[in-house]
């Protein structure tokens, strides 16, 4: 799917506002987006960018609204990743789940062609010029201007491999880029390794920043792939279909061939520039020096839309992306070392330090404490495991949260590491001394010396009123009495 047919998609679905007044690209564009994040709100469009006629922003993209703040809201967290995967807006979180994992079993390969929407304007030598282009300021105290919306391919000359990542990348220039950093890394990621191998040998490396890429090629990327793995494949596998590529004009980096923009250009040994403050998803990340990216062509439609992320607002593009996308690979993970999960989320509202691990059946002696200590081993940004019940609801974080003190006893089922601490992830905010802290697994699962048949069963909306009543509530709630606010869901409920 092209990016602007899944804009168009949001649009019908409701999940797209276009604003036709003018629109600031310094800080104000940013704003608006967060606020509509804040609220639960649709994608932004702005097609009156100030100093930018012609050149529309787009923001807000992938998210949507968390599991406790808005319950009674129609959009789902993950509404609009669904829509880019070819499905309903409001698919439910287990379903999309299995989606994902159902997908990932199996390949299918890209079509390379000879030309494409994205090369329809080609520029070269002095008129590369990157402050043509809208790129937006998104926090007042940010170092600069960024590009914080598209997929990063670089390609490994040695081993024919182009490899997906998704890295925020300042403007200093008008060719040149600065490579954002994520704090507290515990090894490099594929695009350091990469960069850092090359420039032992004294070579560049090549790469195409994709702007506007599809939605299934910014999953795959979002996805953590062995050095080696065809991940166009993988996109296409999500996509459900052959991803039409073009070869880019200065490399061998195929490029998606309906993609707005693509930036190419070179990687060069030793060009490296100051990066950063900037607001990051919970707090402001240091200056520090990265290499540059040096922009020499740019390949574009006639008229293209640059789409942007407004970090760090809850809850944003990345947390959405990277709180659904990591709970598939600890599902995977999980299932593969023979513990039988339903599920597992990373709420946003956990700034993904907490992963919330449904168990399919009644757990064995050891069971909870086992799959946290895979999880804290594989994970490199959950600090706390919170172990609940089949009958709990991915969506409802609010259940989930009430299962910790109903049925955790705080002596017994809270276990709290003690001497051997993690590294500080992604996202904790506390321990600058020591650089650790420590990790916490909930049993909130019912006592395995409790016999099934004295369980009780949960009470709830859906529990204790007939089907035929709830629905019937819910139509005269909305429509009859008109009572405020809208009641959208009905889940049947998950029996104990």
């Amino acid at each position: 799917m092209e990016f602007r047919d899944f804009l168009d998609n949001l649009q019908e679905a409701g999940e797209l506002k276009e604003i036709a007044e003018p629109v600031d690209w310094d800080l104000q564009a940013s704003a608006i987006c967060a606020m509509s994040q804040r609220v639960g709100g649709p994608a932004v469009r702005f097609n009156n960018v100030k100093d930018y006629p012609g050149l529309p922003l787009v923001g807000s993209v992938y998210c949507g609204p968390g599991f406790i703040d808005w319950p009674q809201q129609k959009r789902r967290m993950q509404g609009r990743i669904a829509m880019g995967l070819g499905l309903e807006p409001d698919t439910h979180y287990d379903e999309l789940l299995e989606t994902i994992i159902d997908r990932k079993k199996s390949s299918i390969r890209p079509i390379e062609v000879e030309k494409g929407p994205c090369q329809e304007v080609v520029l070269k030598g002095d008129d590369v010029d990157l402050y043509k282009y809208p790129i937006p300021r998104l926090h007042d105290k940010d170092s600069g201007r960024y590009l914080t919306s598209h997929v990063v391919l670089t390609r490994d000359e040695a081993r024919k491999w182009t490899n997906f990542g998704i890295y925020r990348l300042m403007l200093t220039g008008r060719d040149s880029l600065v490579q954002g950093t994520a704090p507290r890394l515990i090894k490099p990621r594929h695009i350091e390794q990469m960069v850092s191998e090359t420039s032992k040998r004294g070579e560049a490396v090549p790469f195409a920043v994709v702007i506007g890429a599809p939605p299934e090629m910014t999953m795959a990327a979002c996805l953590n792939q062995p050095p080696g793995a065809g991940e166009y494949s993988l996109a296409g596998a999500l996509g459900l279909g052959s991803m039409a590529l073009v070869k880019a004009k200065l490399s061998d980096i195929l490029v998606p061939a309906g993609a707005e923009i693509v930036l190419e250009g070179h990687i060069y040994p030793g060009d490296m520039a100051e990066e950063g403050p900037f607001a990051s998803i919970s707090f402001y990340t240091d200056r520090v020096q990265n290499f540059v990216y040096r922009v020499e062509c740019i390949t574009q439609r006639k008229d293209p839309i640059l789409p942007f992320v407004a970090e760090g607002a809850r809850p944003s593009d990345s947390m959405c992306l990277l709180s659904l996308f990591h709970s598939v690979e600890l599902t995977e993970f999980l299932r593969m070392c023979g513990v039988l999960v339903k599920y597992v989320t990373l709420p946003v509202e956990g700034k993904l330090c907490l992963a919330v691990v449904s168990l399919a059946a009644q757990p064995v002696p050891g069971l909870p404490g086992r799959l946290g200590k895979l999880i804290f081993g594989m994970s490199p940004f959950v600090r706390q495991v919170l172990v609940v019940d089949p009958d709990v609801d991915s969506e409802d974080f609010c259940i989930a949260n009430t299962d910790r003190t109903f049925k955790a006893n705080f002596e017994r089922d809270y276990h709290i590491s003690r001497g051997v601490c993690k590294p500080l992830g992604l996202t904790e905010n506390h321990d600058f001394k020591t650089g650790l802290t420590s990790t916490m697994i909930i049993d909130a699962t019912w006592r395995m010396d409790r016999a099934p048949e004295t369980i009780p069963r949960r009470v709830t909306f859906e529990s204790c009123f007939p089907e035929e009543i709830q629905k019937k509530v819910i139509e005269d709630w909305n429509e009859k009495y008109k009572l405020s606010p809208k009641v959208f869901r009905y889940e049947k409920e998950v029996a104990p």
